[in-house]
């Protein structure tokens, strides 16, 4: 077009200049600059429309591709969008190179922009040289609420490389799952170690019930047998109490004791002969040895009896087993772990979008212990379960079922199989091998069946609310009951992975990460 306006231009001068007819020529003269002006601009500018148009069809795609991805840093995105802007441009390099594109972020919302210097080619004679066309395009991410819980196997069989690869994978797990901006919608990661148990830490009252108070001692007599002075102790005669923190006659401290002769302030230790014993000197306490005090005196699976301390986790419950019915309404069982099985360090962590503290969470876990993969289970569900968010602060409270802007996910992961139910908060008698001594173990059996049965059903109670659930088994090999056990947990066969090495396990993690950031961007 431009070059047929460059051969018209000259026949038409060429006419108008051999006009001699009044002032035709004069006229002419004056006009034809603003005419070619005229004409230039009008071929400028439709040429500018072809290159905008050129770079939003570019942008758009980039756009696209901006906001069907989550994780990535501010430079990856960029990266991103420049790439794909790049492979879709269609405009000519002759009318001018485009800029690099920027990318910026507020919320949800992504604005593409970037421009080209443009030749001019009429225009010129004006001494307009170049004109700038610029175009820029706006993506909001069509993005979902996700809760994520990350039930962990720390137990013994997890030591040495195994517990390394676990973290590394978990950490980046956590990094693609939260993201950086958590409006207009949030992506929540929570963590459930377990062992033979679950820690559930500062708020172990609240969930199994609190612990019944010892009662301090004030004096104790070198005496057969030995009489303790302990102010309104309330025990009764044939009370089994156990006894620790005595300084001085330190004979005392860590066995059991049977009441006799009490007092309103005062009992014997029956079969004591305190005459050889240190002089008291001062403090201690006399714990109570039933089921909810400090101090567990039971009947053990090897044919004798057993004391063991309570702790911070948690056994399985008997009623509303297979629900997720607040513990306020449906207290978990207490937990009273042996030594050599103790119960777990590493506590809970609710929901959170604080990537530095999951990661400490995930970075301090170690292995120890046997394995209460039911209970690893059931609170995987119970940190994403609404019936718990009073037990957690504001921010990590799970939003209720059923939002159509919402996604519940549970990831349970395990080295192998089940091996570790309980009866009346003890190991249980028919607990599989690996979960620790017999003599460790109450006499009675799991009244709600094995670790594995009891996970099959927590599995399609949290289904059955809308929970996604991926299982992943870390060189579980042929174990049968492990892999029926993670195959029947998860959503479906798609969902339930068995990585053999350390390098498999971080694959699958951010394969099971991205799932999850997909899902989260379907609109």
């Amino acid at each position: 077009m431009g070059f047929a306006v460059m051969r018209i231009v000259p026949c038409i001068m060429q006419r108008f200049w051999a006009e001699r007819r009044g002032n035709v020529a004069m006229i002419f003269a004056v006009a034809l600059v603003p005419l070619l002006i005229a004409v230039g601009a009008g071929l400028d500018f439709g040429r500018a429309v072809l290159v905008r148009a050129s770079l939003s069809e570019a942008l758009d795609v980039a756009g696209l591709a901006v906001g069907s991805s989550s994780g990535l840093s501010s430079t990856a995105t960029q990266a991103l969008a420049q790439s794909y802007f790049n492979a879709n441009y269609q405009g000519d390099l002759s009318y001018g190179v485009p800029a690099a594109v920027t990318v910026t972020q507020n919320g949800q919302d992504f604005t593409l922009s970037t421009s080209v210097t443009m030749p001019t080619v009429l225009m010129q004679i004006a001494g307009i040289t170049s004109l700038p066309v610029s175009s820029s395009v706006v993506i909001t991410r069509n993005s979902k609420n996700i809760e994520v819980a990350v039930a962990l196997d720390t137990t013994g069989s997890m030591a040495g490389s195994k517990i390394a690869d676990l973290k590394t994978a978990a950490g980046e797990l956590i990094d693609i799952i939260v993201q950086d901006v958590q409006s207009p919608t949030y992506s929540k990661v929570a963590i459930a170690p377990y062992t033979m148990g679950v820690n559930v830490g500062s708020y172990a009252d609240q969930v199994r019930g609190p612990i019944a108070a010892g009662k301090a001692i004030t004096g104790a007599t070198k005496a057969n047998p030995v009489v303790i002075t302990a102010p309104a102790h309330a025990y009764a005669n044939g009370d089994l109490i156990y006894i620790s923190g005595v300084a001085g006659m330190t004979q005392l401290n860590g066995n059991s004791y049977t009441v006799a002769n009490k007092t309103t302030n005062s009992f014997e230790l029956k079969n004591t002969d305190g005459r050889n014993y240190s002089s008291y000197s001062t403090g201690g306490t006399a714990w109570c040895t039933k089921l909810g005090c400090q101090y567990y005196n039971f009947a053990n699976a090897a044919g004798s009896t057993t004391t063991l301390a309570s702790s911070t986790c948690v056994s399985e419950r008997t009623t509303n087993a297979y629900s997720d019915a607040a513990p306020s309404t449906t207290p978990f069982g207490y937990n009273y772990a042996a030594s050599g099985n103790d119960c777990i360090t590493a506590a809970i962590m609710p929901l959170s979008t604080d990537r530095s503290a999951l990661h400490s969470v995930v970075d301090g876990l170690s292995a120890s212990g046997s394995t209460a993969g039911h209970i690893g289970v059931a609170w995987a569900w119970y940190l994403l379960a609404p019936n718990f968010s009073y037990l957690w602060p504001s921010a990590s409270a799970p939003a209720a079922y059923g939002g159509g802007n919402l996604i519940k996910v549970a990831i349970i992961m395990t080295d192998g199989a089940f091996n570790t139910p309980y009866c009346s908060g003890v190991i249980s008698k028919d607990a599989g091998s690996g979960s620790g001594n017999t003599s460790d173990h109450i006499n009675c059996n799991a009244p709600n069946g094995s670790s594995a049965a009891q996970s099959k059903l927590l599995c399609s109670a949290m289904k059955a609310n809308g929970i996604i659930i991926y299982t992943v088994g870390f060189e579980v090999g042929n174990d049968a009951t492990a892999l029926d056990t993670l195959n029947n947990c998860a959503t479906d066969a798609a969902h339930a992975y068995f990585p053999a090495t350390g390098g498999e396990l971080k694959s699958v993690f951010q394969n099971i990460a991205q799932q999850i950031t997909n899902l989260r961007l379907k609109s």
